[in-house]
Order: structure tokens, then C-alpha cells, then sequence
């Protein structure tokens, strides 16, 4: 790497050293070409995959098969590589000794350390974060006489958390070789994707089948749109065999089907493990929408969706709809929240529709409920029809400063009466629903619930739809399968990715401020950022004490130097701690605004309280969030409830295990020997549980009509058939 980066040369002898300090440029990526020559016979330590345990005098026939051990031995431990220094000898320049170190080796130079933001909002770019921590772990090689090269020195210890395997392939010196995208062992494409219908069909008769079908976890309904759903003739009986095949590598997968008289599909709904453990972190805020339309029937293809503590959409859940009626929505909404356990969402956002409204009143009655916005504003065209067409283009910019900008519920009722005056609107009945139901979608009003962030500009809500550009009115029924799989695939890797760089990268912090110091510990990359802006942006604020409130309860005016006329009012209560602001940031965002951090500042606090820190945007959100549960989850008598959520924290904690317990041999032994242990644990604890209730699957059969309902959740083996009511 003698011309990537030139650094000071130090005279050693018959030698002089290179040093490759520069940050930037010094990762080396190493090619993927097979196992390194060794050529020592000493007893070795395997990690795993074939990877020996380095040590002191082990020799290489080359400088790069040195390297690629290196790098292979960093891979399957868990941190990246760079070539650190190299001498060379004075005799004939070439190289004869090399440093390979971890990448977290050395520090941030000070010019990169000192690099802020710049104030100006246009013209802002963030610091890259810090990788650097002062990791003492390496290799050198040294050539000898004999052409060979052998290890020097040798240091593996680091001072900082090694990735697990699930992040590796994020690493620098790993990419390549690593790239999810790149490797066919990694791509999610299921095994029946290339059977025809016969094979398919012989499968789903044949219930021993389906245990010895190799499915991914990722392929949960790869194969719905290849000939089983290309018209509304389905057998129900045959797509339950489809089901249980998705079942067979996935016990918590939940289905339900929605059939005719004639065992024809109606609608169908699907939600897997992920997505479960996924409503069991995140449930206080869920989007349903019905706005994407697959195949020419138009079947409305309605995702539930939410927001992950990285402020991305996350999936609840999945259906395909053969109508938009009132009994269907509650058939669905029955459904999902079965599978979810019967835990209700803290907030529904759904599409402006009277019979979704209704059905979330019924089925969620605990839940708040509000209409989206973006929906509203897209769908008006349609619902005014010839009048909005007459309408001249200043009314749709009016309108939107009417709905956007008002701050104030007067300003709005104002802004609202005058708009309908001057357009002569007032007998247009859509508008006059749209102000009845007002206070579940405009702006000004729904500002004091917590959206965790959703921008309501955008569709249902979400930060960015799921599914938007994948399924449209032009998929069809054939590729939507594909189509739903990139999606996720797309979602589940970028959500890895930010995982990653939570867990690997220090953000530069812009001040010196103990609160901010604080925040980087505990927020997840993508949320420190939001709150790092608004720490940043509360040192140009004004804060004025305006009044006092029963001696407790203090009441602050706070501005910019140079928009005082735009005052923001904060009430504090200094012995409990407690603020509120106008703005109403931390009730619609759930993270603290700069007029209330302005306060504190003005008043010496200096330390984030804790009731202002919500776990759900926190790094450990996953994990303290399923704890949480746990005691919840109901098991008495024959019950289903939760029994398929503990089957998924079991899962989930089972793969924990095999991921690190790939790190040595001997770690693999003694995650090996723990699992083992703790399934004799378990029999010997099932034995001894005279009064234990037991897990039974069967469930409860009945049918009272000509549409019926089949579901199914784990390994049950039976159906619950029930009639919705039509309306």
C-alpha cells in the first residue's frame, strides 16, 4: 500500500518506517482468495469457518497471504482491518515488515475533531462520526531471509465491543465479500418460486411435505402470486397448505383467510415473526393503509406499518382486501390484533374513510385514532370533483396555509371561515365533513399526540411508506410476491445497517453541553441527530421569565435573537421537573425541543430528566421492550393469547445464542453445551409441572354462514371459522 498514503518516514536501522496515519484512505479491503498459506505445524485454535487463531511466529509464504489470514481472523471475530505502517529496507526499498491493526486503532486527528456544523441551515453538513478509539489490536509480519514472512508481534486484545455476525458484513475490509447483495447464499427466494402448479398443489395435499421444505424465514409468501391467486377461484383448503408450508420454518407466522361459499378467497391477511416481535417494541403508533391497489381487480393491498427507534417504517402486518365494507375492515382489524395478542395500538392512523373510522372504534376502542393527512390532501381533487376543477390555483396554496401553518386552533377557525367566504364553498359537503372531523387531522389540532415522528405530509403518515415503489395499480397478483420480498429485504437491511452504525460510530459533539454528552449514550444514531439539532439551535435562543404560577410552576417566553416576534411559551414546573411548550415537539415527536433545552439551560439543568427519554427511541429499545412484555403474555388454560409472541423471543434469543457463539471452538462449545443444558432445564421442568398449564394448540371450530373465516397461528392444527357480519 506503498502509494495510498505517504507519511513520515523514520530511520530504524537498515530500515525505515512508513507510517499510514492519515484517516480516509488506510482501510485496506481485502479480496476474498481463499485461505492464507500458514506454514507453521504448531497446534492451533480454530474460531470457526476454518479461521485458525493467530500467534506469535506463525509464517505465511507471502506478505498478502499475511493480510488475508488477518483479515479472515477480523472477520469471524468482529472488527475491521487497515494496514497501519510498513518498513522498508535500506538496501533495496522493498518491503520487509508490515502492520495490519484494527481500523478503531489511533484517534481522530485534531483538524477533523474541531469540525462543527456550520450554523447556516443551507449550507450544513454533519461531521462524520468518530470510528477512531484507540484500539491497541494487531498483527506484524516480518520477512526473513528465506523469502517467508512470520508474526513479530501480536496484540488481540481490544478496548471496545466486537460486531456480531449479523453486522459484519458492514465493516469495512469486509464488504466486498460480505455484501448481502451480492451473495446468491444470502438472496431470500424461496424453493418453490420454479414449481409449477401440479408440484405446488401435490405439496399442499401432502401435510408431510411441508416439515421438509427448506424455507427461508425471509420468504413468507413468496410464492402467493405465482398461479394461486391470478383469479378470485382459490381453493382455501390448498392456500392453507400454502401457509402451513410458511409455517413449517416459522412456528409464529399468523395467517387469515377470508372465503366464499364456494371456497372461493375473499381476503386474506399475513403477519411474521419479525413483524410480531417488531408490534411488541413499537405498537404505540401504527399506519393502515388501503391507498395501493395490486392486479386488474384492483385488490386493495393494505400494509400495517410503524416506526422503529431509527425513525423508519417498520412492518405490522400485510392483507389483501376484497372490498373496502365496514365488515371486512373489522374482520381485518379482529385479525391482526389476535395475532398481536390482543395488545391494542396507542395511536391509529388510517385513510380518510367513514367505514374505517368505524371499524377502529369497534375493534380499537382504547385506541386514539386520526386521519392522514397526506390522504386527504391527495384525495381531494377527486372528492370535489367539477368544483375543485373551477377552483382557481391560489385555492389549494390558501388551503394549505390554512392546514399547515395555522399555529393556533383561532387562527385556523379563522383562516378555515375566510377560505370558504371567498371560494364560495360553504354548501360543499366534503369540506364540511372534513371541518366536522377536524380535530383528528389538522395539524394544530392532533399536535398534542404522539405521532413518534410520522411526517403527516407523507403517505399514511409514516417517514416513508414501506412499500412505495414496489407495489402499485400496475402489479400484478404474479409479481407482487416478488415485489413485497424486495421491499422488505430492502427495509430489513437498511435497518441493519443503522444497527450498525449506532453500535460502531461516536458522533462529534457541537457543544460542551453535559446534556448532549448524555444523549449520544443513550439515542439511537438517527434520533441523536434530531435532538443534536435542537441542543445546537437552543444556544441562540432568548429566554425571558413572563410569570409565576403558584410558586411552582414558572412560565418562560422564549425566541431567537433575531425572530423575537416569534415567541414560544414554556410553563416549568422546577420541582418536578416539568415543562411543556407550545410547539408541542416532545408530545408529537417524543424528543425535547429547543425552547424547553433553552429553559433548562436558564435554569441549571443540566442532565436530560428521565421522563423525557423514551425507551422506544433509545439503542435498547428492542430489548427493553420485550421484557416488557413477557408478564403480560396470557398462558392460562387452552389459550393462544401470546403463546406465539413467547414462541418469538424464544426464537429470536435462540439465534442470539448461535450468532455469538460463533466467535471460537471453544465459544462454540460452551454455547453448545448451554443450550443443551437448558433443554434439559426445560424437559426435567415440564416433567416436574404437575399444575402447569399445558400448551395446547387446538383451537375452536365453528361455522355460522356462508363466509367464514380460517385461521391459523403456530402449529395449530385446526381452524377457527367465523362469519363477519355484513353491513
Amino acid at each position: 500500500m506503498e502509494g495510498e498514503n505517504s507519511g513520515e518516514a523514520k530511520d530504524v536501522g537498515s530500515s525505515y518506517m512508513v507510517s499510514l496515519e492519515d484517516e480516509g484512505g488506510e482501510c485496506c479491503a481485502v479480496e476474498d482468495v481463499g485461505a492464507a498459506m500458514v506454514l507453521d505445524d504448531d497446534p492451533k485454535e480454530y474460531l470457526g469457518g476454518g479461521v485458525v487463531e493467530p500467534t506469535l511466529g506463525m509464517e505465511f509464504t507471502s506478505e498478502e497471504d499475511a493480510r488475508n489470514f488477518y483479515n479472515a481472523y477480523a472477520k469471524q471475530t468482529g472488527f475491521s482491518i487497515r494496514v497501519n505502517s510498513y518498513y522498508r529496507s535500506k538496501k533495496d526499498n522493498s518491503i520487509i515488515s508490515r502492520e495490519f491493526c484494527c481500523s478503531k486503532e489511533g484517534f481522530r486527528r485534531e483538524r477533523r475533531a474541531k469540525r462543527v456544523d456550520s450554523g447556516d441551515d443551507a449550507k450544513r453538513r454533519r461531521a462524520r462520526p468518530i470510528t477512531r478509539e484507540g484500539c491497541k489490536a494487531l498483527m506484524t509480519v516480518r520477512k526473513r531471509d528465506n523469502e517467508k514472512w512470520y508474526v513479530a508481534k501480536l496484540e488481540k486484545s481490544h478496548n471496545h465491543e466486537l460486531v456480531t455476525p449479523a453486522m459484519r458484513h458492514f465493516l469495512r475490509s469486509h464488504k466486498e465479500e460480505c455484501d448481502p447483495n451480492k451473495s446468491s447464499s444470502n438472496s431470500f427466494s424461496s424453493p418453490l418460486i420454479g414449481l409449477n402448479n401440479s408440484s405446488l398443489n401435490a405439496l399442499a395435499e401432502d401435510g408431510n411435505s411441508f416439515g421438509k421444505v427448506p424455507f427461508a424465514v425471509q420468504t413468507r409468501v413468496n410464492y402467493i402470486g405465482r398461479g394461486r391467486l391470478s383469479t378470485f377461484g382459490i381453493d382455501a383448503q390448498s392456500l392453507l397448505g400454502f401457509f402451513k408450508a410458511m409455517q413449517a420454518s416459522d412456528p409464529a407466522f399468523y395467517y387469515a383467510i377470508q372465503v366464499d361459499e364456494e371456497d372461493r378467497l375473499s381476503s386474506v391477511f399475513w403477519v411474521e415473526t419479525r413483524s410480531r416481535i417488531a408490534y411488541s417494541c413499537f405498537s404505540d403508533v401504527v399506519a393502515f393503509d388501503t391507498t395501493y391497489q395490486v392486479n386488474q381487480y384492483k385488490m386493495p393491498f393494505a400494509p400495517f406499518t410503524g416506526v422503529n427507534h431509527h425513525k423508519q417504517s417498520v412492518l405490522f402486518g400485510c392483507a389483501l382486501l376484497a372490498d373496502e365494507t365496514e365488515s371486512t375492515f373489522i374482520w381485518l382489524f379482529t385479525s391482526w390484533l389476535e395475532a398481536m395478542s390482543g395488545r391494542q395500538p396507542g395511536l391509529v392512523i388510517t385513510d380518510y374513510d367513514s367505514a374505517i373510522g368505524r371499524a377502529v372504534q369497534q375493534v380499537f376502542p382504547n385506541s386514539s385514532h386520526r386521519y392522514c393527512k397526506w390522504h386527504i390532501m391527495s384525495k381531494m381533487p377527486k372528492e370535489m370533483g367539477v368544483v375543485y376543477g373551477a377552483l382557481p390555483k391560489t385555492f389549494q396554496v390558501e388551503f394549505d396555509r390554512c392546514v399547515n401553518k395555522s399555529e393556533t386552533t383561532d387562527e385556523f377557525e379563522s383562516a378555515w371561515q375566510m377560505l370558504l367566504d371567498k371560494y364560495n364553498l360553504r354548501g360543499n359537503d366534503w369540506l364540511q365533513s372534513l371541518y366536522i372531523d377536524r380535530k383528528l387531522w389538522v395539524p394544530v389540532h392532533v399536535r398534542d399526540t404522539f405521532f413518534a415522528g410520522m411526517n403527516a405530509a407523507q403517505r399514511s403518515g409514516s417517514v416513508n411508506s414501506l412499500f412505495d415503489g414496489y407495489v402499485n395499480a400496475r402489479t400484478t397478483l404474479q409479481d407482487f410476491a416478488e415485489q413485497y420480498e424486495k421491499a422488505l429485504n430492502d427495509r430489513y437491511e437498511k435497518e441493519s445497517k443503522e444497527e450498525f452504525e449506532t453500535f460502531y460510530t461516536k458522533p462529534v459533539l457541537k457543544t460542551p453541553l453535559p446534556v448532549e454528552k448524555q444523549a449520544a449514550e443513550i439515542y439511537t444514531r438517527k434520533m441523536f441527530s434530531i435532538f443534536q439539532d435542537e441542543v445546537f439551535e437552543s444556544l441562540v435562543l432568548a429566554v425571558k421569565l413572563s410569570g409565576e404560577e403558584g410558586g411552582t410552576i414558572k412560565k418562560y417566553e422564549v425566541a431567537r435573537f433575531d425572530e423575537e416576534h416569534k415567541v414560544y411559551f414554556v410553563d416549568f414546573n422546577i420541582t418536578e421537573q416539568i415543562a411543556t411548550c407550545s410547539c408541542k415537539m416532545f408530545e408529537f415527536e417524543g424528543i425535547l425541543c429547543r425552547h424547553v433545552l433553552a429553559v433548562f439551560k436558564a435554569t441549571n439543568v443540566f442532565i436530560l430528566p428521565q421522563h423525557y427519554i423514551l425507551k422506544r427511541w433509545t439503542r435498547n429499545a428492542k430489548d427493553v421492550a420485550m421484557l416488557h412484555i413477557l408478564p403480560s403474555v396470557e398462558m392460562q388454560g387452552n389459550s393462544q393469547k401470546g403463546k406465539n409472541l413467547q414462541y418469538s423471543i424464544l426464537y429470536q434469543e435462540a439465534i442470539k445464542c448461535a450468532e455469538e457463539g460463533l466467535a471460537s471452538d471453544h465459544i462454540f462449545k460452551v454455547a453448545l453445551n448451554a443450550l443443551r443444558e437448558a433443554r434439559i432445564n426445560i424437559m426435567a421442568a415440564k416433567k416436574n409441572a404437575v399444575n402447569a398449564p399445558k400448551l395446547d394448540t387446538m383451537a375452536s371450530t365453528s361455522n355460522r354462514g356462508d363466509d367464514a373465516t380460517i385461521a391459523s397461528q403456530g402449529d395449530s392444527s385446526s381452524l377457527i371459522i367465523t362469519t363477519p357480519d355484513h353491513q
